[in-house]
């Protein structure tokens, strides 16, 4: 671990941090872009024009044979959208209700399944609604039709909305209280950390951004090709964050050390019998991958961390 040369004041840290109130203001721009988010459809019995919601029967064939993926029922499709391959939603401009038409289409040449990249196909459409689109009016019949539990007026969705902004303001005021507490407290401190302990923190970082993106059913590779990046960027991107993180981690093993702050067995256990129970394993599957030290290491730098916190000096 890195070396603490001169350990900062830890205790009665005194930090300014602004705290922020939802305001109406804030409130009636966040119901506005429901609004807009949340258009009304309206049916029509005229030809399908651009902008328009459509609800349609679909099935593709590539030399006369239905090819997998390509079938679907009841499928909303927005004209315009860029939801289909081009053309698909052009050509689809001037049908109506009830009407089948095939459309002669070509798979562009990057398409991500290789037998269709670049492959002409035709698509038979049987269109059964079209809908036109307009902007919502913010009324109780609209905040009703959002289905949220507990709200049905706007009264109601003003009060939820208030309360949700104020709890996003206040996790964001907490955060900041943590992090310019902890800033201080590095740059009041001499640490030398080690290539090893950056890596190491490095290699944290990496981990967490792994398990967020398979949280959204993506592996880093998928992610770094979609954003044309690569490994060795990111972790370029990442050094001075990790190395801020191998610093922060020596400064709160220290503390830990100078108030002589221990984790007992039984907290350990508490610990695994929680972890167990958030992610539905048994305790021995927890015990396969997270050794009783390494949480015990991390009781300690909470413990710590905790004691930074708490007797601190906040000024609004």
């Amino acid at each position: 671990m890195g070396k603490v040369n001169k350990l900062g004041q830890y205790k009665g840290i005194e930090v300014k941090v602004e705290k922020h109130i939802a305001t109406d203001e804030e409130v009636n721009q966040q119901i506005e872009a429901m609004v807009a988010q949340n258009p009304t459809f309206v049916e029509k019995d005229g030809e399908v024009a651009h902008g328009d919601m459509t609800t349609i029967d679909f099935e593709g064939f590539k030399d006369g044979v239905a090819f997998e993926g390509g079938k679907a029922e009841g499928h909303q499709l927005e004209i315009g959208s860029g939801q289909f391959i081009p053309g698909f939603e052009e050509q689809m401009i001037g049908m109506k209700k009830g009407e089948t038409k095939d459309l002669n289409l070509t798979f562009p040449e990057d398409y991500g399944m290789e037998d269709l990249a670049g492959a002409d196909v035709v698509f038979k459409v049987k269109l059964h609604k079209v809908e036109n689109k307009q902007e919502s009016e913010l009324n109780d019949e609209f905040v009703a039709s959002l289905n949220v539990p507990d709200m049905q007026t706007v009264e109601d969705l003003q009060n939820q909305m208030k309360v949700q902004l104020q709890s996003q303001h206040d996790q964001k005021y907490r955060t900041d209280v943590e992090n310019t507490i902890f800033d201080k407290l590095i740059q009041d401190s001499e640490v030398e950390v080690s290539e090893e302990d950056i890596q190491r923190a490095m290699e944290q970082h990496i981990q967490h951004i792994r398990m967020e993106l398979a949280q959204q059913g993506m592996q880093l590779e998928q992610y770094l090709q979609m954003t044309g990046a690569n490994e060795e960027a990111l972790r370029q991107q990442l050094e001075p964050s990790a190395k801020q993180q191998a610093i922060f981690e020596a400064i709160i093993d220290e503390i830990v050390t100078v108030e002589n702050l221990t984790t007992t067995d039984e907290e350990v256990d508490q610990q695994i019998e929680m972890i167990a129970q958030q992610n539905q394993m048994t305790k021995e599957d927890v015990l396969a991958r997270i050794q009783p030290d390494d949480l015990k290491r991390d009781y300690n730098r909470m413990k710590a961390s905790q004691l930074v916190i708490q007797s601190a000096q906040i000024n609004n």
